[in-house]
């Protein structure tokens, strides 16, 4: 049994098809098929039951569904620790960034630590970069919060300032301000879930609290895109102020309008870092340097 047939395996089983997995693996399903036959013959038991058109887990697969996440996470963690150990304490340190967060944030957080040491900047959505976080990919990372694992510290940098955007053409864009009473009745687009699930539910929680009824997600996270949906459909969505260099940018066009939204829910940015790390030279430098230029504490974007 090894650390390979482990990841094919847990791959089969979260997706319970072969093709979807393999793709999720970049390779092909014959060779993921003979992998996973492979740690079955070694364990000597079944760990899928394969029917014509879908398979099912086993108790024995089940079992290795309750045990291997865990296992891979060590490892991996194992693995980038000792390569940290082994580049030193004056190598670059590892940011990520969520793709959404406004240029200005990333720019002041990259410039601070630039200071001290170079920067290596992963962009991606926060739920991806909180992943590589607990696996030591990452020294830090700018993403959406809250945070729901205890071993992952923050540093609040910023919280959000909405906006409605809809067509020029709408009922709503002439007003100065709007309030989300005021869209009660009103079809209003979100981002995905995915984008980092507990910061995107409870914004989505309050939102319904306050009164707006038909909030829905679309599947994609790309704003050019939910631009176009809210321009052929005349539904609602929410941005950010562009002065930020937020996603407002993308309703820079005669077609839209932009209006302030007077009590949003509140939704905010932040630095973080795994609890464990926190001696680490890097990392603390990192933390450090950030916590210096945001010393008046947390912005308003």
């Amino acid at each position: 049994m090894d650390i390979q047939q482990l990841r094919c395996f847990l791959a089969v089983a979260e997706e319970l098809h072969f093709g979807r997995a393999a793709e999720r693996l970049h390779m092909t399903a014959s060779p993921l098929s003979r992998i996973v036959k492979e740690l079955e013959r070694d364990l000597g038991t079944e760990l899928f039951i394969r029917g014509y058109h879908q398979i099912q887990l086993t108790p024995a697969g089940q079992e290795m569904v309750r045990r291997v996440p865990s296992l891979l996470a060590e490892f991996d963690r194992l693995r980038n620790e000792v390569l940290i150990v082994a580049a030193g304490a004056d190598r670059a340190a590892r940011l990520g960034t969520s793709h959404l967060a406004p240029p200005g944030v990333v720019d002041a957080v990259v410039e601070s630590v630039e200071k001290s040491r170079r920067a290596e900047v992963t962009l991606g959505p926060s739920a991806i970069l909180l992943s590589a976080i607990t696996r030591g990919e990452l020294d830090a990372a700018v993403v959406h919060l809250p945070v729901d694992d205890p071993g992952v510290e923050a540093l609040p940098l910023a919280s959000y300032r909405f906006l409605v955007a809809m067509r020029r053409d709408d009922e709503l864009a002439d007003r100065t301000e709007i309030a989300v009473a005021d869209l009660a009745h009103r079809d209003v687009v979100s981002y995905p879930l995915t984008l980092q699930p507990l910061a995107m539910q409870q914004l989505r929680d309050e939102l319904v609290a306050k009164g707006l009824h038909q909030l829905r997600t679309l599947p994609h996270a790309d704003s050019a895109l939910i631009a176009a949906h809210v321009r052929r459909t005349g539904d609602l969505t929410f941005t950010l102020a562009p002065e930020t260099g937020g996603s407002a940018r993308v309703y820079d066009d005669p077609a839209f309008a932009i209006v302030p939204l007077t009590d949003g829910p509140k939704f905010h940015l932040g630095l973080v870092w795994m609890a464990h790390r926190a001696a680490d030279a890097v990392v603390a430098g990192v933390v450090d340097a950030v916590r210096a230029r945001w010393v008046d504490g947390e912005m308003t974007i």
